[in-house]
């Protein structure tokens, strides 16, 4: 199995330090999902695992313009670290909007979260994708900065690690590979926060 992990494009809310409310993409965010959907074209994908956060829907959106008849599921599983307590994404109307054929799953406030309670959730949302996707498929999770930290640790099976935190760039792509290898098991990093798609080099 492929796992693709994603971080959204460039948000205002990047800009002002505030990464955790609703905010939309600035135009060089625009520009970066552009990109982040070219580099894609070609790549054969199964299904798309996504936040119901505008800022990581718009950005399955320019990905997935290559792949329509590929299943996207919204789940609030993959909320960023830090979202309001009450806060569940855009309403399902919103999101239908945005992407009509969208599966919507589970819709629940992430409520207070430390950090091994986020990791916890990166497990839980890590094996579900495992358990309702064929061993040779190819996911793509396209969730936030400090929870894609989460779910590569999760994905990796390493252990929990307190103010622990993998650099994730704005689209910027990790991909962890399980793979079988003389009829053993191996899960691999195959490259972490990789943006060589972008024509502007970020700041990291």
């Amino acid at each position: 199995m492929k796992l693709y992990i994603i971080r959204h494009g460039e948000t205002f809310g990047n800009l002002n330090g505030d990464g955790f409310s609703e905010t939309n993409l600035t135009p060089k965010g625009e520009r970066q999902i552009e990109l982040l959907g070219e580099r894609f074209k070609e790549e054969s994908i199964d299904k798309f695992y996504v936040s119901p956060l505008v800022r990581a829907v718009k950005t399955a959106n320019a990905v997935r313009k290559y792949h329509k008849n590929t299943p996207i599921i919204i789940d609030s599983l993959l909320l960023e670290k830090g979202t309001e307590p009450h806060y569940i994404g855009l309403a399902d109307e919103e999101i239908k909007k945005l992407c009509p054929d969208a599966q919507i799953n589970r819709r629940t406030p992430l409520g207070e979260e430390n950090d091994e309670k986020a990791y916890n959730r990166a497990k839980e949302i890590i094996e579900k994708i495992k358990a309702e996707n064929d061993f040779e498929s190819t996911i793509v999770i396209i969730a936030h900065g400090t929870f894609n930290s989460y779910l590569v640790l999760a994905a990796l099976d390493f252990p929990f690690k307190e103010n622990f935190n993998f650099s994730h760039v704005n689209t910027g792509v990790s991909l962890v590979q399980t793979i079988k290898e003389n009829d053993v098991i191996k899960t691999k990093l195959k490259f972490l926060n990789d943006y060589s798609h972008l024509d502007e080099l970020p700041q990291t």
